[in-house]
């Protein structure tokens, strides 16, 4: 099934970049309220986030000194922004005319977000996705604590996990895509992806305000062989553990993510099938310069594969990494950068793998860096018989 699958998800998931909104980014209301540049926050470009940044999401969205603070609610647009994208997109096999190519706007978002009393913060997000609907995210944060020690809970929708503000990968991209391991399933049956959005409640503890420890419990929303999705995860359990270990905010991340998915059995469609995730990623800031990478192994315990009709049942494992490479220039205020990954959805078989060549650059265009500019490029290659395909990535943003 897989080999048949792998080629159609990956089509979707480069039309995703131009197609398909990103994740919340900026918030200029923010460096209002603070009187501050975004890059205060977010470097070497927005939406990643630095240490400073990364502190900020933790607490609750307020500087951690401010915890138990009551939070000054009076003036409006310190809470409230906005985001407007325009990109063009191609994707070329190695041979042919373009799959895919043209321009779009797939993104207008209307933010309310900020620290409310003295322990907690909320984040919504209504954004218009490209084929005309509303989607809303949120979340509700509450802390208690000292700066350098404090614990919380976190309730809602949106990205919990992956590219959800974090160190070492958990972070969003400094580009426009997100790595494979993480946007991707790494297996063949159970579609589980660790970069969306999911319901669910979060408590977690920050010592010295460097290290972060958490305990989830989620509806991890997982997209099936076809485009309706043929199969949801439930009373998902994930464990993570993040440490920042420099001021620049370079860490390691730990992960471990298990889950339980209906619909995988396509004559059993309520019966559950149980999968587990386990992530490790790292990264180093020195100067200008970046490096950073992550791995991911995947088990689908006991389901089946094959003929529907007589199909087998085993345990395929599948595994993801990527080493990427950036450096920015702050006098010039731009970044450019290169990512190497590889998917192998069942190691050990003959289930085509993918790898995928990035290379991009980003650049914000003004003080305080509301608009933004990134080109990206890739090329994948795979093991079997799907040919090769190329393409480019091109979007301006601006947040006001």
């Amino acid at each position: 099934m897989y080999h048949r699958v792998l080629p159609r998800l990956m089509v979707a998931s480069l039309l995703a970049i131009t197609l398909v909104p990103t994740v919340a980014q900026a918030i200029p209301a923010w460096a209002r309220r603070y009187n501050m540049n975004c890059s205060g926050c977010h470097s070497p470009a927005v939406p990643r986030l630095n240490a400073v940044g990364i502190a900020f999401k933790w607490a609750g969205y307020r500087m951690p000194d401010a915890i138990g603070e009551a939070a000054d609610m009076s003036r409006i647009e310190n809470y409230l922004a906005a985001r407007l994208e325009a990109e063009f997109g191609s994707v070329r096999p190695a041979s042919g005319d373009a799959e895919a190519s043209g321009f779009s706007f797939p993104s207008a978002s209307l933010f309310a977000a900020g620290a409310v009393g003295g322990h907690a913060g909320a984040y919504v997000e209504f954004d218009r996705e490209p084929e005309g609907t509303i989607d809303l995210v949120g979340t509700v944060t509450g802390v208690w604590g000292s700066e350098n020690r404090y614990a919380g809970v976190r309730v809602g929708q949106g990205h919990l996990l992956a590219a959800g503000g974090g160190v070492a990968g958990f972070d969003r991209a400094t580009g426009l895509s997100t790595p494979l391991a993480l946007d991707e399933s790494v297996t063949e049956v159970i579609p589980a992806r660790l970069a969306g959005d999911q319901v669910g409640v979060e408590a977690f503890v920050v010592l010295g305000g460097r290290m972060r420890t958490s305990l989830m419990a989620i509806n991890g929303i997982v997209l099936g062989a076809d485009e309706e999705g043929a199969a949801v995860s439930r009373r998902d359990l994930v464990f993570t553990n993040q440490l920042m270990w420099d001021d620049a905010g370079s860490g390691i991340g730990l992960a471990a993510y298990l889950g339980d998915a209906l619909g995988v059995i396509e004559q059993s469609p309520n019966q559950g099938r149980r999968f587990y995730r386990i992530v490790a990623t790292a990264n180093k800031i020195y100067n200008g310069a970046e490096l950073s990478g992550g791995y991911v192994l995947g088990r689908d315990r006991d389901v089946p594969t094959g003929d529907p009709g007589a199909p087998e049942i085993r345990s395929p494992r599948g595994s993801s990494y990527w080493v990427q490479a950036q450096y920015s220039w702050t006098d010039n205020a731009y970044t450019v950068f290169g990512r190497q990954e590889r998917l192998d959805p069942d190691v050990g078989r003959s289930a085509e793998t993918l790898s995928r060549s990035t290379v991009g650059v980003v650049v914000p265009l003004n003080v305080p860096e509301y608009f933004r500019w990134s080109l990206e490029l890739f090329r994948d290659s795979y093991s079997a018989d799907t040919p090769a395909r190329s393409g480019l990535v091109t979007r301006l943003m601006v947040a006001f």
